[in-house]
């Protein structure tokens, strides 16, 4: 995340200033004074690593909005098996492409509403922390990261697949074919 990104730049910089202090002091006789500041600037630099210890592995996770559902493998199931209509998106927080989707193909009224209208159910699966049960998807869609956007049309067919870059016309493009 971008705390993430502030205490390793922050802790890079000191490194350099080490760095720089170092070559500043060697082969200079009366170089005590800098060479204790490199050794404290090179430990304020190491110091930051516990703190991203603290920020958790991969970041915070991915918020579900208002309309979504945890995704998980056994209630994809349980709602094929029902005959509903599904739409699956696995992202990630650090994703890029996936908060641009969500923001400019996934969020606007207009899908939304047509997923209301058409009872999809939407399933919002979390990969940031890569959990195993989304790994294991993943790679049974012959797939190695996010983003994953797959739409069930009721009755038991294979998912549609859309693209990686989504438009708000490919969303409602694939829910028109998959018979919503």
């Amino acid at each position: 995340g971008s705390s993430g990104v502030l205490v390793v730049g922050g802790g890079m910089v000191a490194l350099g200033f080490a760095a720089w202090l170092f070559g500043l002091v060697q082969g200079r006789p009366g170089g005590r004074g800098r060479a204790v500041g490199m050794v404290l600037a090179g430990l304020a630099g190491l110091a930051a690593l516990p703190g991203l210890a603290l920020m958790g592995e991969g970041g915070r996770p991915v918020v579900q909005t208002e309309g979504t559902e945890p995704f998980s493998p056994a209630r994809l199931q349980e709602l094929r098996q029902a005959g509903r209509p599904v739409f699956v998106n696995l992202t990630a927080a650090w994703c890029v492409t996936c908060l641009v989707n969500e923001r400019v193909a996934l969020a606007p009224e207009a899908v939304r509403q047509a997923f209301a209208s058409h009872g999809v159910a939407y399933l919002k699966g979390d990969w940031t922390r890569g959990d195993p049960a989304i790994t294991a998807f993943l790679r049974a869609q012959m797939r190695d990261g996010v983003p994953l956007y797959l739409m069930y049309p009721a009755g038991g067919a294979e998912p549609l697949v859309l693209p990686q870059i989504l438009t708000q016309g490919e969303v409602l493009s694939a829910l028109a074919e998959a018979g919503g």
